[in-house]
């Protein structure tokens, strides 16, 4: 199988969303990959962050395959 942006952006990332309260009393919610890091999303809603990751790590993954470097996978969780 080809490791392309589909195959990578089809794996079971693991997702972190954590809110923030901003100094005007807002929340801002951050969501990131445990295990990619430096890719994070954010925005005013838990699934505008996602969206916002999403796009981060899509990116991401692109730079990473058009320079030839690896990319991290999601780690393998084991019961």
């Amino acid at each position: 199988m080809k490791k392309d942006l589909n195959f990578y952006d089809g794996l079971p990332w693991r997702v972190e969303i954590e809110p923030e309260r901003q100094d005007d009393g807002t929340i801002v919610y951050t969501a990131l990959h445990p295990e990619f890091e430096g890719v994070l999303g954010s925005g005013a809603t838990p699934e505008a962050a996602l969206a916002d990751l999403r796009a981060a790590r899509r990116a991401m993954i692109e730079a990473l395959l058009a320079e030839g470097y690896p990319v991290p996978e999601p780690a393998t969780v084991t019961a």
